[in-house]
């Protein structure tokens, strides 16, 4: 018997993922501040920062963003009709996914390999790149975290894909510990490693559960008859492509966002990653646990053709994510230079690391409300089978963003948090742009209708 999915629902699954998620986000912080007391703002530290997120540039594409949302629905969908078939379906889709980002890894390396050898760059620029090149094994293992992650929440599995980043952040923890004597250039080359490890360890805590699901559902042989060029997997084709280009739209933003900074300051980058490593907390707990257990729900309702349930549902998160975030945005905006001084003001965390970091938190700050909704409502465009408005939102928001960084920072001058600052201002223009998306399928959503149950 099939249980029907209920605001109540909604809500107990992302209290599932808000219990874990909140150990991810306090080992996550506990992170943080080992990293800002041993290393602080070093711009050693500042260019592991800016090669870690163009490493990562693709973790959002093909592990937890756009391959995520192209393959939920697509997942129910064959679920339905037949769960084995959606269990071969996810097979096929992680086995593409191992080969694909195999060859792709190794090409990146490649090429970063030859140009560093090759190109006539400045030293800091080589030093982006080499980093660059040694994260970049860590990239195959957070992707396929991120496709056991999704595989686990249409099980209704939550806790755990929510808990793994736990193992993540203590390895990483235990590498800066391990290499606290080393002064930060001799440290970073090698805290490389233990993120490969951390990423490995991340993605083998959800096995266990990934493998049980498909052993339930009858499908008993990972590797017998792998299709790659199965049906369902063309299917995923037009939605995931979408889906890439409004993911890689964002992206781009958080790959030239620190570099942007870094031309401003060169510890700027740091101060942008301890900014919004706090204000992601907030987001992460509350804005991430309500759209991760809301596209499930939503897509079942779109399939029963059920506009009144499927508006319940998105009227609950966006009215309960308002009330979250608005206290929580005045009290950043307000104490954020202290929770700052209380946080990360130790050890190599000097006071003018402190003051750089607050002022790009009150950047990002601005933009929290905003974010929040980006999360939910690209979900509920998704579960309409609309990829084209969220790809279109965020290549119009990653233009207004470039724009207004290369307006701050070169015109203005204005330092690293006017990149927050501008951040933001795009995250309201891609809100607006969403929610008028979906006002176009469904004229009787409203934001302030108190119709869900």
């Amino acid at each position: 018997m099939t249980t029907v999915d209920t605001t109540r629902s909604i809500a107990k699954t992302a209290s599932h993922f808000f219990s874990g998620t909140a150990l991810s986000r306090i080992s996550g912080m506990m992170r943080d501040i080992v990293m800002a007391f041993i290393f602080g703002t070093h711009p050693a530290t500042a260019t592991f920062f800016a090669a870690y997120r163009l490493a990562h540039l693709m973790r959002r594409l093909f592990g937890e963003g756009a391959l995520q949302s192209a393959f939920i629905p697509q997942f129910e969908t064959l679920r339905a009709e037949d769960p084995l078939r959606a269990c071969l379906f996810f097979r096929d889709v992680k086995i593409f996914l191992l080969a694909g980002l195999s060859i792709l890894i190794t090409l990146i390396m490649c090429v970063l390999w030859i140009f560093s050898l090759t190109a006539n760059a400045n030293r800091d620029t080589l030093d982006i790149i080499w980093l660059t090149l040694l994260l970049m094994p860590s990239l195959l293992f957070i992707c396929l975290y991120g496709i056991n992650a999704s595989l686990l929440q249409c099980a209704k599995s939550y806790f755990t894909p929510s808990v793994s980043p736990v193992f993540f952040n203590l390895t990483w923890i235990i590498g800066v510990l391990l290499l606290k004597h080393l002064s930060p250039e001799q440290a970073m080359p090698l805290l490389t490693g233990f993120i490969l490890i951390a990423c490995v360890a991340q993605w083998a805590v959800t096995l266990p559960q990934t493998i049980s699901f498909l052993r339930k559902n009858h499908m008993i042989s990972f590797w017998k008859g792998v299709r790659c060029r199965s049906s369902d997997l063309k299917l995923l084709g037009k939605p995931l492509l979408l889906g890439i280009v409004g993911v890689a739209a964002t992206q781009v933003n958080n790959a030239l966002d620190p570099l942007f900074a870094r031309f401003s300051d060169p510890s700027g980058p740091a101060y942008l990653w301890y900014a919004i490593r706090l204000q992601q907390l907030p987001l992460a707990l509350f804005g991430i646990a309500l759209s991760g257990a809301l596209l499930p729900p939503l897509t079942r309702a779109c399939k029963d053709q059920d506009n009144q349930r499927f508006n319940h549902f998105l009227t609950y998160a966006l009215q309960k994510s308002f009330i979250f975030m608005l206290p929580l945005s005045i009290v950043l905006l307000f104490f954020g230079n202290t929770f700052i001084n209380l946080i990360y003001q130790h050890g190599n965390f000097t006071a003018s690391s402190s003051l750089g970091t607050t002022h790009c938190l009150w950047g990002y700050t601005l933009g929290l409300i905003p974010m929040t909704f980006v999360l939910i409502l690209a979900p509920a465009l998704y579960a309409l089978n609309d990829y084209r408005n969220p790809a279109r939102a965020s290549l119009y928001a990653v233009g207004i963003n470039i724009s207004l960084n290369a307006l701050f920072v070169f015109g203005f001058q204005l330092g690293a948090p006017s990149v927050a600052l501008a951040t933001s201002f795009s995250a309201f223009f891609q809100s607006l742009f969403l929610y008028r998306a979906l006002k176009a399928h469904n004229p009787n959503l409203s934001f302030t209708k108190k119709n869900y149950v």
